[in-house]
């Protein structure tokens, strides 16, 4: 199994969360039709699967976790979900994405300590938070 962070050429799996934006990486996947799109969890059904909505809002049933993939935002300021060990499931403003070394820093919401974590370690939110 290529495993949700595929790109990254290693195995571990996307901590499944409702409120993360991911994007769809399987031409398989109900024939190809949402290969590449990005979609919202908004349900967890198991270990492996989840329940998405499309960006029209459609639903979308019994997602594999292995085709998705992380999505990290643009925006300075934007809200992403820590998914490393240490920090799983904290809530962190994006400071700075460095494409070329793969890392993201973060500004966590409630401790207000700056951090660096891979690609993979962290995930656009999409959720209420009380700032």
């Amino acid at each position: 199994s290529s495993g949700i962070n595929a790109e990254y050429g290693d195995d571990r799996k996307i901590l499944l969360h409702s409120d993360l934006k991911v994007r769809i990486v399987s031409k398989d996947f109900l024939s190809g039709k949402y290969y590449l799109k990005k979609v919202d969890i908004v349900d967890i059904t198991d270990d492996s699967t989840c329940v998405c909505r499309t960006e029209k809002g459609k639903l979308l049933e019994s997602v594999p976790q292995s085709i998705l993939e992380t999505v990290i935002p643009k925006k300075h300021g934007s809200l992403v979900m820590l998914l490393s060990k240490q920090n799983q499931f904290e809530i962190a403003e994006l400071e700075e994405k460095d494409s070329k070394s793969g890392v993201v820093i973060c500004l966590t919401l409630i401790e207000k300590d700056v951090i660096t974590v891979k690609f993979e370690e962290v995930c656009q939110y999409v959720g209420d938070v009380i700032r």
